[in-house]
């Protein structure tokens, strides 16, 4: 079959002020074809995908579609020329329907007069829910009620949506990290409906960390790097050995954990929970975290180890059971409660809990730490710029300034920034909800190095991996969970890794 050209770009670029990042990019999309972009953290993918959607202007170059020039003013411009994308960072509105949501800026299909009949409208949108394999999401539901990776879903069904409906099956849709909260089963939806998408006559451009999904779904790939396009690979013989290497610029060794610097926990008991409960979310956990341990909880979503990680940082109340941090017995009402006592997390949700878009590097290193900072009361400036600029070089942030603000940062920096933060605090006991959610391969080898380090120093960690394979490389020890309820638990020894089928097992 001959190919079909659906979109390309001439020498696009973008600049920031002194900043370029993006220069002299030239993609071809083939209709029928789903492209992989990868490469590390702000090395320019999202930029680009952006530039496309019309949510950013290119500096420079020009851009085609169907054989004719295009330009997008605004999203919406973009979505009626047959162009959607799904944000790495969610853009749904929370307190509105799943249903509204999937509508939002095209009411109008559903006005009689002035009036929204919503009837017509969630009975529309259960017919596209029904369609994407979502028959578990309510179309009523306010989006603030269902869970992060539900609203994934909802977010892809829209796009999916929008394109089907306005493209005549000459669309692109463009997937920023779709994936990096969804389950294995709600990840084989997603990658049906894309390989459907494509039989159709529709192409997709995919941006993952897990090079495995782009080796999976991909017929090409675009390999980035500071900006710039320096690689195109044909997947089919590739593997994720080439691509670390044509990302990076040098092999991978091998020791992707940085096992060699596994500690080997100490006998002092720092947290210690007996039968902790919170009704309707998990009953009677009962385990005990060692002063450097890496302790993991694996489980698949819902098993109940969210709650208890929410419950043990100050998040949720428990229904009953103890909780002890060295050895005396706490309840936390508020996660400030649990920072006194020596608890903070990482969370999963980096853009909604973990940092403050509008505020810079420095303030959201320092807003946990404000007294560290302070003299008679007020804040020095000073002495905020002082302790951001070592973080920033002890964690290697590549960033602008401390001035610069954290939501114009790659989802790896902005990571490390909230890393920083739970650093500078100094707490022992550090909670990481899936730590390296949506960060390249690159990134995510300087996280797992950061975690060694915290527990080289003595700290505590109590870990929930982005896959079973992480959380079997970092822990020392790990708890398995299913319906709320402890079901196992395997020690991890540097030479002594459970069979992932064994633990699977427990899980399911």
């Amino acid at each position: 079959m001959e190919k079909e050209l659906l979109f390309k770009t001439h020498d696009v670029g973008k600049i920031y002020g002194s900043n370029t990042v993006l220069q002299g990019i030239n993609v071809e999309i083939n209709r029928g074809e789903i492209i992989g972009l990868i490469g590390e953290n702000g090395a320019g993918k999202s930029t680009l995908l952006k530039i496309i959607a019309g949510v950013e202007k290119p500096s420079m170059g020009t851009m085609e579609m169907n054989g004719k020039p295009f330009q997008a003013s605004s999203m919406m411009d973009a979505n009626r020329q047959g162009i959607g994308m799904v944000f790495q960072e969610q853009s749904l509105i929370s307190n509105l329907t799943v249903a509204q949501n999937i509508y939002l800026g095209r009411e109008k299909d559903f006005a009689r007069g002035n009036l929204i009949n919503w009837g017509e409208m969630n009975k529309s949108a259960r017919k596209v829910l029904d369609a994407m394999g979502l028959q578990n999401i309510s179309a009523k539901a306010k989006v603030r009620d269902i869970s992060f990776a539900m609203r994934q879903m909802v977010e892809i069904t829209k796009v999916f949506d929008i394109v089907s409906e306005t493209a005549n099956n000459r669309a692109l849709i463009l997937l920023d990290e779709p994936t990096t909260v969804l389950s294995d089963a709600e990840m084989k939806v997603l990658f049906d409906k894309v390989r459907q998408m494509k039989e159709m006559g529709n192409s997709v451009i995919f941006i993952s960390h897990r090079l495995q999904e782009v080796l999976e779904i991909t017929d090409r790939i675009y390999v980035f790097k500071d900006g710039k396009l320096t690689a195109e690979v044909d997947t089919p013989g590739a593997d994720e050995g080439l691509l670390y290497e044509k990302m990076v610029g040098r092999e991978t060794d091998g020791e992707y954990y940085v096992s060699v610097r596994q500690t080997v926990p100490t006998e002092d008991v720092v947290l210690e929970c007996e039968n902790l409960s919170m009704f309707g979310s998990f009953k009677d956990v009962s385990f005990k975290l060692h002063k450097g341990e890496v302790l993991g909880l694996c489980g698949v979503e819902g098993s109940g180890k969210e709650d208890v990680c929410a419950v043990l940082s100050g998040d949720e109340a428990k229904t009953g059971g103890t909780i002890r941090v060295d050895g005396k017995e706490m309840n936390f009402a508020s996660p400030s409660d649990a920072r006194r006592a020596g608890i903070l997390s990482v969370p999963r949700d980096r853009r909604e809990e973990g940092m403050i878009g509008i505020l810079s590097l420095c303030e959201n290193i320092s807003i946990s730490n404000y007294q560290k900072n302070a003299s008679h009361r007020l804040i020095s400036n000073r002495r905020q710029n002082e302790n951001a600029r070592k973080w920033i070089q002890e964690l290697g942030i590549k960033c602008s300034g401390v001035d610069q603000r954290i939501n114009n940062l790659s989802g790896g920096n902005a990571q490390k920034v909230i890393f920083a933060r739970v650093l500078d605090s100094e707490c022992p006991i550090l909670i990481l909800d899936h730590p390296t959610r949506g960060v390249d391969i690159g990134a995510k080898g300087d996280i797992y190095g950061l975690i060694r380090s915290i527990t080289e120093k003595g700290f505590s960690v109590l870990l929930m991996g982005d896959t079973l394979d992480e959380c079997l490389g970092l822990s020392s020890r790990i708890i398995v969970m299913k319906d709320g309820l402890v079901c196992g638990e395997f020690d991890c020894p540097v030479d002594g890794k459970p069979d992932q089928v064994d633990v699977v097992k427990l899980m399911l």
